[in-house]
């Protein structure tokens, strides 16, 4: 019986044939994964920028707040030094010591990203490292003069405060019936402490307020 001749133009063929089949569903697979990566970078994306915004809010609330905290305060400073009659003290002079809200940023998606091992999927390598920066650098910054501000508030003003003021016991008064705890060398100390405390973290908050417009107008640009 007369042997088949081999055709190995046909196998070299048949075989480029297979590499490329091969080749092209890797690209198609390795395309296909890319398209969800860039998919679930842009949802994670949209998702920072919510947070951001959220946080943006809450600042520029709580630096709204502050000043007119700042502001009592300060009225407070004013009465002592031009002797004001008892009657222009109101309730708000005398608890103001203790009015300052503080901030609780909204990190879930951040922390998320980094606990998932997800962080890398933000190709922007500036921005990510801006993200780092912020939530764990700056933000613990801000939550650290918060504490210093919430500790002096907390254990030392309003304590002094509840034990030493009296208030008008007819609301409609809003007022409080001895200015004398006020002017105490205590008290002076204590609002003044505070006084630049707040005054310190005013420009802590303007800063944080100015960082999230600047990364949500980034991630923005990024669509």
């Amino acid at each position: 019986m007369a042997k088949q001749k081999i055709s190995w133009k046909q196998h070299f063929i048949e075989l480029i044939v297979v590499i490329i089949g091969i080749s092209i569903a890797f690209t198609l697979e390795g395309w296909s994964d890319s398209k969800k990566e860039r998919k679930l970078e842009q949802n994670y994306l949209n998702s920072i920028k919510s947070d951001l915004e959220k946080d943006r809010t809450d600042l520029q609330l709580i630096y709204d707040s502050t000043n007119t905290v700042l502001r009592y305060v300060g009225e407070v400073f004013y009465f002592i030094g031009t002797n004001a009659p008892l009657e222009s003290y109101k309730f708000h002079h005398a608890t103001s010591g203790y009015l300052a809200t503080h901030f609780y940023p909204k990190n879930g998606t951040y922390t998320s990203m980094v606990n998932s091992g997800d962080l890398n999927l933000i190709q922007d390598f500036e921005l990510r490292a801006d993200l780092s920066d912020l939530y764990n650098v700056e933000y613990k910054e801000l939550e650290r003069a918060d504490r210093v501000v919430q500790n002096l508030s907390d254990n030392h003003i309003q304590p002094y405060i509840i034990s030493n003021i009296e208030f008008t016991r007819d609301k409609s008064e809003n007022g409080i019936l001895d200015d004398a705890p006020l002017k105490t060398k205590k008290a002076f100390n204590l609002l003044g402490s505070y006084y630049n405390l707040l005054s310190g973290r005013q420009m802590a908050y303007q800063k944080m307020i100015a960082k999230c417009d600047s990364l949500i107008v980034r991630i923005e640009n990024l669509k």
